[in-house]
């Protein structure tokens, strides 16, 4: 029989805390995936645990859309002391910081901050400047290895599109002082003024700000970002020569995406080696020419491009990943035509995601769809209304040999149909009998478009292996039993049936 010290000893063993027995960088590895006020009150689970958060290395903290909606009221009341409309967003970051600091053995800040105010005011400028020289002191990459930030100082939408006939084929103009939906030079005065600085930062690896400026000026300001790597700018006030400059100067950058810049005409990206870049609402641009020898994505939303917007130099035979997107539906022959010279330039994407906004059979009559015979992987978003819709898809099927993931997120429709006549020609699609090996679909309804499009697929995907649906969170469960026991029925026997 074990003694007393034994057994005692084997219970200690089984309630050993093992996770304080974690080195404290480890510890504040696995606490920066929680969010920051959950991480900052494991300090209170042990005296162990007392100095952890100095250890943690991401500071994330947001205001919600809309909740700024009655500021006028404290600057009027309370202007003479200029009291701060987002006082809990600045007291959670403070005090994140100063906890961190007061934690932490060595002065060493966090490698990442991440924060956005609903709508930024200029007298929260001392604040934001006193966490950026925390955490982006005048070091040497040895001594602080990598630098994240994520700045959003405006929680809205961005997009300028307006409800005009307008299709994108103004004429071409060389001023680069704005465009239709840029704001007034009194309002871009009062967006917030990065600091030189930070623009010379030598951790800087991740820079992603929304609704601010860097001011360049006559003078030559130095850029020196010798690590950056993923930048994304939204909605700035600045020219596109500083645009350029900036994109200019970060030699390692792979991850690019421009967002909502009014000023920008014209970009060059020839001397880097961009992995992703995106293109969303700069509906001002005129060209865009990159370096595509490494590019695994690209992402365009905007208005229908012009032909000569997108050129791709040293374009490898196979691009991984394509998304697709317009701020208004196409309606115009031009448009047609526009967005068919878009797609030539893509031939070799092998998975695409087109947001068709309600596609139709028009939408590639005119010009008709070219040939993808490397798309594996097809993403096709939009309502499906009448057989238009269901014509539109049988023409992207037909130059899709190789086709073998179909994924529909259905959006709803304005209007109820009634069933659609397939036609008969969808029967004999190729990739459709011998290729397509898993179809999806999601926000699914069981309206009469939506069924007759279900029924036709289903029953002509002659090898299906993988059926996966999700219904629309409004289904009751009654009917999504009903809908369920129905796509049974229409699908292959032996394919895999997943509804949730």
């Amino acid at each position: 029989m074990a003694s007393r010290k034994e057994q005692k000893k084997s219970s200690s063993r089984r309630h050993r805390d093992r996770i304080s027995g974690l080195t404290d960088d480890v510890l504040g590895h696995v606490l920066s995936f929680l969010p920051t006020k959950e991480a900052a009150r494991a300090a209170a689970l042990s005296r162990r645990w007392r100095h952890v958060f100095g250890s943690v290395h991401t500071i994330s903290f947001e205001e919600t859309k809309g909740e700024r909606a009655y500021d006028w009221y404290t600057y009027y009341v309370q202007a003479l002391e200029r009291k701060s409309c987002s006082t809990k967003l600045l007291d959670d970051v403070n005090a994140a910081l100063l906890c961190h600091r007061r934690c932490a053995g060595l002065p060493v800040p966090p490698r990442s901050l991440r924060f956005a105010f609903d709508k930024w005011h200029w007298w929260d400028k001392v604040a934001v400047d006193q966490w950026l020289s925390y955490v982006a002191p005048r070091r040497h990459v040895g001594h602080l290895a990598e630098l994240h930030l994520d700045m959003c100082f405006y929680l809205g939408p961005v997009c300028t599109a307006s409800d005009s006939d307008s299709d994108g084929t103004d004429d071409d103009d060389d001023d680069d002082s704005g465009g239709a939906g840029s704001d007034s030079d009194e309002e871009t005065k009062w967006r917030y003024l990065l600091p030189p600085r930070l623009l010379s930062c030598a951790a800087l690896r991740t820079l992603c700000i929304n609704s601010c400026r860097f001011k360049l000026g006559r003078t030559t300001l130095t850029i020196d970002l010798p690590v950056l790597e993923t930048m994304r700018l939204t909605a700035l006030g600045d020219s596109g020569e500083s645009i350029q400059c900036l994109i200019s100067s970060c030699p390692r950058l792979a991850d690019l995406t421009l967002e909502a810049l009014w000023n920008l005409k014209r970009i060059s990206v020839l001397d880097k080696r961009l992995r992703r870049f995106s293109i969303r609402c700069c509906h001002d641009l005129k060209s865009a020419i990159i370096d595509a020898a490494e590019l695994k994505l690209l992402d365009y939303r905007g208005m229908v491009p012009a032909g000569s917007l997108l050129s791709l130099h040293r374009l490898p035979a196979i691009i991984p990943s394509c998304t697709i997107d317009f701020c208004r539906p196409l309606s115009k022959e031009a448009q047609f035509v526009r967005f068919r010279d878009f797609l030539d330039k893509i031939q070799g994407v092998a998975h695409l995601r087109l947001h068709h906004q309600s596609l139709e059979s028009k939408f590639f009559g005119v010009a008709g769809f070219p040939l993808f015979s490397s798309l594996t992987r097809l993403t096709l978003q939009g309502c499906i209304q009448t057989h238009h819709s269901v014509d539109a898809l049988r023409m992207v099927l037909e130059q899709t040999p190789n086709l073998e993931v179909l994924t529909l997120l259905m959006e709803r429709s304005k209007e109820e149909y009634g069933d659609i006549n397939v036609p008969a020609s969808i029967l004999s699609i190729p990739c459709l009998r011998h290729r397509v090996r898993e179809i999806a679909m999601e926000n699914y309804e069981g309206l009469k478009p939506e069924k007759s499009l279900a029924k036709l697929l289903l029953q002509n995907a002659l090898v299906l292996e993988r059926l996966h649906v999700v219904f629309a969170k409004e289904i009751k469960p009654e009917r999504k039993n009903i809908l369920e026991a129905e796509i049974g029925k229409w699908g292959v026997a032996n394919s895999e049936d997943i509804f949730v």
